[in-house]
């Protein structure tokens, strides 16, 4: 048994992303911006999904003590430092989630919403109730739900599958449609966004992607039981992801 179980599992699913017609209406700062303002919800979540691998395969408190293996600390670190720490556009250190917000700051998208959120989820607010407080969009609030309650569920094989599959993996290849679409429509506009985009398709598919992927492996552990659980949270994590996209198109119609 390996990843490629899990990954012949959501073939039909990961098809269904590629080809989204979500893309094609990349072509106006309107649309871009609604893209934006529900996508940000997912960049949010992605760094819930990272701190709770982070979580559960090292340890984060003290006093310290040797958890887990070796190999799957350090493979989830070294993604860490390139999530919560990467370099923008212009050389300065930031994280992902920051720099999505610049970029939708440059395309003219609101970020009053998710800066609320994250305020009141500092604050000690759970997060269905803080989503619902800033009226965030109803797929994004479909969307971070599931992953949380995959968080909740506390199984880091699973958590890793949806990390993996849901987001790592198939990211590079959704983006490279927005990309495209970008080139053709908004030429040298939104370079925030595009240098966002192109960091992703870069980072996730030549050194996150696969180092993602190892360590789904190491945590399934040869287990075919446990690569039917990845395989199944995998798909819904992918199901939510149409619905978002769904969403998105039909708001950009």
């Amino acid at each position: 048994m390996s990843t490629s179980t899990v990954l012949e599992h959501i073939s039909s699913v990961r098809n269904e992303l590629q080809h989204h017609p979500l893309y094609a209406r990349m072509t106006s700062t309107q649309n871009i911006g609604t893209f934006m303002e529900h996508h940000v919800w997912a960049v949010w979540d992605f760094m819930s999904l990272l701190k709770a691998l982070q979580q559960h395969l090292t340890c984060t408190t003290t006093p310290w003590v040797p958890v887990g293996d070796a190999e799957t600390r350090f493979l989830i670190n070294e993604i860490v430092v390139g999530e919560e720490s990467d370099v923008n556009r212009h050389g300065v250190r930031t994280s992902h989630f920051e720099m999505y917000l610049a970029a939708m700051r440059e395309t003219g998208g609101s970020t009053t919403a998710i800066e609320a959120f994250v305020e009141l989820v500092r604050n000690g607010a759970d997060v269905a109730s803080a989503m619902k407080q800033v009226d965030a969009p109803r797929a994004s609030q479909d969307f971070v739900l599931f992953t949380m309650s995959v968080i909740a569920g506390g199984r880091p094989h699973e958590i890793a599958s949806v990390f993996t599959f849901g987001r790592e993996e198939i990211i590079p290849t959704m983006f490279l449609g927005i990309l495209d679409t970008l080139e053709r429509n908004e030429g040298s506009r939104h370079e925030d966004l595009r240098y966002y985009l192109e960091r992703h398709v870069e980072v996730d598919g030549g050194h996150h992607g696969p180092l993602a992927e190892r360590m789904v492996d190491l945590l399934c552990e040869g287990s075919a039981e446990r690569y039917d659980e990845a395989a199944v949270v995998a798909q819904q994590a992918l199901q939510h992801r149409v619905a978002l996209w769904n969403a998105v198109a039909q708001a950009c119609a």
